[in-house]
């Protein structure tokens, strides 16, 4: 796997994934994009939307932290930490793509599904590097 994408490439694409993703839940709290494609669409209420879409813009940010700090693009002296909790990433993720498949809502099934994998396989490919 380490020979099909760079570590800094992975780092790369991982963190642009989640900036997207970050405006996405962004958006979908505003109400710009409808909330039937999140959280396979079994949100009932605005406060449940709202408290879910917090919790996935706090895994998402700090996500983003951790690889960042596996790539040495923040000093923070937990790094170690970093190379055990980095692994809960690729799992998150395989998880929402199990999670995706069981949407209610066929966009969230087809768009998203892929994009979770790929991010998976891109976060997997970031745990792997031996720094």
């Amino acid at each position: 796997m380490k020979k099909w994408i760079s570590f800094k490439l992975s780092v790369q694409l991982f963190l642009g994934f989640i900036f997207l993703a970050i405006l996405f839940h962004l958006l979908v709290m505003a109400g710009l994009v409808p909330p039937d494609i999140v959280w396979g669409g079994r949100l009932q209420s605005q406060d449940e939307l709202i408290k879910m879409e917090s919790i996935s813009l706090f895994i998402l940010v700090f996500m983003a932290l951790i690889i960042a700090i596996k790539a040495r693009w923040i000093f923070i002296n937990i790094a170690n930490v970093t190379d055990y909790v980095i692994w809960l990433i690729p799992l998150l993720f395989f998880l929402n793509n199990w999670g995706n498949l069981q949407a209610l809502n066929a966009m969230e099934r087809i768009i998203f599904t892929p994009i979770t994998l790929v991010l998976a396989l891109i976060s997997l490919r970031i745990a792997l590097e031996k720094k």
